[in-house]
């Protein structure tokens, strides 16, 4: 009897792998993860038909090969928002030098189809911020792998136990009663992750669509402060948010990113200005594509918000 298809999920143990694995565990996929932290695997463990792939030096081109050998797909899912100063924590070696070894692996493998989860306004010209250019420079050698391969820009992704909603809603618990916010202008199209992973499972069941390259941008465009008030209002927190002006979010970026765990950088603060900006040229919408709409932010962050008791 043969065995159901593998799908190799590389950074699968983060928000997204976390949601993904059980849909296509349950879609009947046989699943394995490569992660270097396997204290992040816990809760998916149970998952009848997932695999793991859990060591600090999983990525290294020598172990890497046999950890995606007999995919289907892989889905390169690995990413960070913010960059420390070891070589291991810099968007050059996460988000390009690991995209190269899995590419290489890939087409030694003869990986059938790779996707890549990438940010949105990475595709603009000139990307602003060192972050998005680090995702740039990644879809552009997924561009040139010779691979057959799909790229999805998400906006910011919203759901249970995320980092988005529950770092908002601890700063609205915590705040004074006023809570400054930096970029307040921004305008976001917050996604949900049951979005995200329905976009994801079906270009992994083998999909066709025109254009490779899609983003994926949620229901409804709102700015930033918007956003964070109807957290407030979510939660029964009567706070006033206070935009900032460009200046002092910029000074607030500059102070901040020296934290140990800084909630706020400049670089954080130049993706942010990426969004104020038009996509280059004609892009691709990967809901209308795929016949999907998507979920609004105010109907969704009412239950996701409750689960987590905040």
């Amino acid at each position: 009897m043969s065995q159901p298809p593998l799908i190799v999920l590389a950074g699968g143990s983060g928000f997204v792998g976390r949601h993904l694995a059980p849909a296509l565990v349950n879609a009947g996929y046989r699943v394995r993860i490569l992660t270097r932290d396997a204290s992040r695997l816990r809760d998916l463990r149970v998952l009848p038909t997932l695999e793991t792939a859990a060591h600090p030096g999983i990525y290294e081109p020598g172990t890497l090969g046999a950890a995606i050998r007999g995919a289907s797909v892989v889905v390169n899912l690995v990413g960070i928002l913010h960059q420390g100063f070891r070589q291991e924590s810099r968007f050059s070696w996460v988000h390009g030098l690991l995209t190269d070894r899995l590419l290489e692996a890939a087409r030694a493998e003869a990986v059938p189809r790779f996707l890549h989860v990438s940010a949105l306004r990475a595709e603009l010209p000139h990307p602003p911020s060192a972050y998005l250019r680090s995702k740039a420079e990644a879809e552009e050698r997924i561009r040139r792998s010779g691979l057959d391969w799909y790229i999805v820009r998400p906006s910011v992704i919203y759901g249970p136990d995320d980092d988005f909603l529950k770092r908002f809603a601890r700063l609205l618990q915590w705040s004074p009663g006023i809570l400054p916010l930096a970029c307040p202008k921004t305008p976001l199209a917050p996604v949900d992750i049951a979005d995200v992973v329905r976009v994801l499972r079906m270009l992994i069941d083998g999909a066709t669509v025109p254009a490779q390259a899609m983003n994926l941008e949620g229901y409804e465009t709102l700015t930033l402060k918007a956003v964070v008030e109807a957290i407030a209002e979510t939660l029964h927190l009567r706070r006033l948010i206070v935009g900032l002006p460009d200046g002092a979010s910029w000074l607030m970026g500059a102070l901040l990113q020296w934290m140990p765990h800084p909630p706020f950088t400049l670089d954080n603060y130049r993706s942010l200005r990426a969004l104020s900006c038009a996509s280059a040229g004609s892009v691709a919408d990967g809901f209308s594509m795929l016949g999907i709409t998507p979920k609004p932010f105010r109907n969704r962050i009412p239950a996701y918000l409750e689960s987590r008791g905040a």
